[in-house]
């Protein structure tokens, strides 16, 4: 009777083991099936991009992999990578993995931050020009300078000098100031770049001591006393700032705008006779000055009851 009783046992024991290894083999082959039968799309380089370069779009493409072997961060949109910059060296075929990637900042070219049909053109500055060394990219400026010409003088053949300031361009996007394109980049974007050199093998960039490496990140961003300012501008507008570059380039000043002032005013032209108003002698020409009146002293007979004028150098 036990041996029977210990079979059963041993029956149920086997039943309930061949169960479960059904159940797991079930459910594997689900997962396996899903895995690699279920397709997901990947982007994936067409050709080998060099570290800090700019993604283009034909430099990528999407391909369809089994779910099983898509890498974690793995890019499946293209256009996400377009104008992004490769924070290490990718290789044709590699997967475009997020953590490879820059997003638009100081890494990324200029012309990714030109607006279309917009161009991008720089003018020297200086410490006076330049507000004082503290435009940013991102701030809006009007162009003003001073214009010095000749102009006939009626009635004869001869000329004489005149000389204005005009506010000629309003409204500009500063797009850099110097190297300078991004003011604050994010922190981490300098972080993983220097975890991925240290990482590298390469003898001459282990030997580099982080603060070599934040120098070099920094040599875009950091660009205190910079010579040029970079301007967003139309084509027509380039053509105007061109042409007053080459004639009264010296005399060329940046004014910064509020942030929020987008209006476009008609200003006119100030020059010597509006600065000075119409109480200036130089707008009343070569009249003279009001003559000023002498005062007349006068005293009292007491005889004749008559008040007798006294010439003003006595009587």
């Amino acid at each position: 009777m036990q041996d029977r009783r210990a079979f059963l046992i041993s029956v149920s024991f086997s039943v309930l083991a061949m169960y479960l290894v059904y159940q797991y083999i079930s459910g594997e082959e689900q997962r396996l099936s899903e895995m690699y039968k279920k397709t997901v799309t990947v982007v994936r380089a067409k050709r080998d991009i060099l570290q800090y370069g700019s993604i283009r779009p034909t430099d990528v493409e999407t391909i369809s992999v089994p779910k099983a072997i898509a890498p974690e961060g793995a890019i499946d949109i293209k256009e996400d990578a377009f104008d992004a910059v490769a924070a290490v060296p990718i290789s044709q075929g590699e997967f475009i993995l997020d953590n490879k990637l820059i997003s638009k900042n100081v890494y990324s070219g200029l012309e990714s931050q030109i607006s279309k049909e917009k161009r991008a053109i720089s003018i020297p500055v200086n410490v006076k020009s330049a507000v004082g060394y503290l435009l940013r990219p991102g701030n809006r400026v009007d162009l003003a300078a001073h214009f010095e010409y000749l102009l006939p003088k009626p009635g004869s053949n001869g000329t004489k000098n005149a000389s204005e300031v005009k506010v000629f361009l309003q409204d500009l996007l500063v797009l850099a100031s110097g190297r300078t394109i991004q003011t604050t980049p994010p922190k981490a974007v300098d972080q993983n770049i220097i975890r991925s050199l240290r990482g590298l093998k390469d003898d001459s960039l282990n030997k580099q001591t982080e603060g070599e490496l934040r120098e070099a990140l920094n040599f875009a961003k950091e660009d205190k006393n910079y010579q040029t300012v970079t301007l967003e501008v139309t084509p027509q507008q380039a053509q105007t700032l061109v042409y007053v570059q080459s004639l009264y380039g010296e005399s060329l000043t940046l004014q910064l705008r509020h942030s929020d002032d987008r209006q476009l005013e008609s200003r006119q032209p100030a020059n010597l006779a509006k600065v000075m108003g119409p109480e200036s002698y130089l707008n009343k020409g070569n009249k003279l000055p009001p003559p000023i009146a002498i005062p007349k002293y006068k005293f009292f007979d007491y005889v004749g009851d008559s008040s007798v004028p006294v010439p003003a150098g006595g009587p």
